[in-house]
C-alpha cells in the first residue's frame, strides 16, 4: 500500500512537471528492460546506469516493480546471484540526443 502511494506520488508529480504533455514528447523514448537486485531503489539505480549513455543519452526517470523470478532469462544487465537475485521489470524514459 504504501508503495502504491509513493508511486502514484511519483507519477503525479511527473506528469505535473508538463514532460507528458510536452509538445515535444517526440524527443523522449521509453526503454524496458530486466534487472536484479536486492532492493527496489537499487533495482531503478542500475536500470538508470545501465542505460546511460548506452541506450539513451541522457534517462530522466526509472521506475520497477518486482517481477516473477522465471524472468532472469530475460535480465541483459548485471548477474543474478545472492543477494542481488529478485528480477524487477523496469521502465526508463530519456532522450537519446542532449
Amino acid at each position: 500500500m504504501k508503495r502504491l502511494i509513493i508511486m502514484a506520488a511519483s507519477f503525479l508529480l511527473f506528469i505535473s512537471t508538463g514532460l507528458l504533455s510536452s509538445s515535444k514528447m517526440s524527443q523522449y523514448q521509453l526503454v524496458e528492460l530486466y534487472v536484479c537486485e536486492s532492493e527496489v531503489i537499487l533495482a531503478e539505480m542500475l536500470a538508470k546506469c545501465s542505460i546511460n549513455r548506452k541506450v539513451l543519452t541522457t534517462v530522466s526517470y526509472c521506475t520497477c516493480e518486482g517481477v516473477d523470478s522465471s524472468m532472469k532469462t530475460q535480465v541483459k544487465y548485471g548477474k543474478c546471484e545472492p543477494p542481488k537475485d529478485m528480477v524487477y521489470d523496469c521502465t526508463c524514459i530519456g532522450k537519446t540526443h542532449y
